[in-house]
């Protein structure tokens, strides 16, 4: 997921010891690349950018990156794989799956996927940036990686949009609410996002460095190809999806309160219990929303910051390590937030049958989970 760019001379503990899928190496072998960034190589002074004595600052980022990061991201990976394959099992199990169970079950096949792939961001990291699984499985877990990304906010987004219509306009679009047009349109979902990660599929390659070192990585090879292929993967990973998401849950919120407004005014029914469903549908919305914009906002603002940032320092890395597990993280929260905001779900995890419970209390119980 990081985008590096270093120099094929430098130490390899400093140059590539992070460089695990999206690294943007200018070097090739028997070529001498200009380096135009040093992200997460310090520099050719004695000083690095952070003012520390290179080797002592080579020396820190070295122990984060193959003790610290691969530890924490290898707990990460466990907790999400029991949390997802819970919610799997869970939804499976059921014997009436409904239209959320669709969009939560695909959530969680794109997280499966996300610390399937942790394992080898692990290795490599754990290994200074050395990589030892072949071309092909490095083409293979970059795509599926930079696919992870997209389908996970284009399923949410997705998502969000069947939220609106069955809160907001439930008798509109009804032949499109159904599950069967459901699954077609999570299969579309991961079909387009295949197709938008082909940058990809068609750069990730193992590159050799001069000094020997063969890390996983995009091939981009000029300043501008990196900045294309930032600013694209950002795009298209969330600040596009983000302001539909927002947009969609806002309508929702103001809708529910406006409803209940106008029931409590006409006194045509008990307006505890509703408000009460109402205060958790409101807290549940600014969760989701907190947890997507605070796991995968800092990484690709960062990302953006890093092409104009030639000589990083110490905070610059802290914060970038920062939000490279906190894009990992939201893999494994994911299904725990959804077990603690529903009842429902919780019902389910002891339950093979689907509780019955009204209409309106279905659609109002929170079924959804970044």
């Amino acid at each position: 997921m990081e985008c590096i760019v270093g120099s094929a001379q430098e130490d390899p503990s400093a140059t590539s010891g992070s460089a695990v899928f999206v690294a943007e190496v200018l070097a090739m072998v028997e070529l001498e690349p200009v380096v135009w960034n040093f992200t997460l190589n310090g520099s050719h002074t004695n000083e690095s950018g952070s003012g520390y004595p290179r080797d002592e600052f080579n020396n820190i980022v070295h122990l984060t990156e193959t003790k610290i990061l691969p530890a924490f991201v290898g707990f990460l990976c466990s907790t999400g794989l029991v949390g997802n394959v819970l919610v799997l099992v869970t939804i499976l199990r059921s014997a009436k799956k409904t239209v959320p169970d669709v969009y939560v079950g695909n959530l969680a096949v794109a997280d499966l996927v996300h610390v399937t792939v942790m394992p080898f961001l692990i290795h490599q990291w754990a290994r200074g940036g050395h990589w030892v699984f072949g071309s092909t499985l490095c083409t293979i877990i970059t795509s599926l990686d930079n696919c992870n990304q997209v389908a996970c906010a284009a399923v949410m987004t997705a998502m969000s949009l069947d939220r609106y219509l069955a809160l907001v306009h439930p008798f509109r679009l009804l032949s499109l609410r159904t599950r069967s047009r459901t699954i077609r349109i999570n299969l579309f979902v991961w079909a387009a996002s295949l197709v938008m990660v082909l940058p990809a599929w068609i750069h990730s390659k193992v590159i050799r460095f001069r000094d020997g070192l063969e890390s996983c990585s995009l091939n981009l090879v000029s300043p501008k190809e990196v900045l294309w292929y930032t600013v694209y993967q950002t795009i298209t990973s969330f600040f596009l999806p983000l302001p539909l998401i927002v947009i969609c849950y806002i309508l929702i919120l103001c809708y529910t309160w406006r409803m209940y407004g106008k029931n409590k005014k006409a006194h045509r029914y008990c307006t505890n219990l509703p408000r009460e469903r109402i205060v958790r549908l409101t807290k549940m919305v600014l969760v989701l929303v907190a947890v997507f914009l605070v796991s995968v906002g800092p990484y690709h603002v960062l990302q953006l910051v890093n092409l104009s940032v030639p000589r990083p320092s110490l905070a610059y890395h802290t914060c970038y390590y920062l939000s490279v597990c906190l894009s990992y993280a939201a893999s494994s929260i994911n299904p725990f937030i959804y077990i603690l905001f529903s009842g429902h779900f919780r019902h389910r995890l002891v339950c093979r049958d689907t509780p019955s419970m009204p209409s309106v209390e279905r659609e109002i119980q929170p079924r959804s989970s970044f």
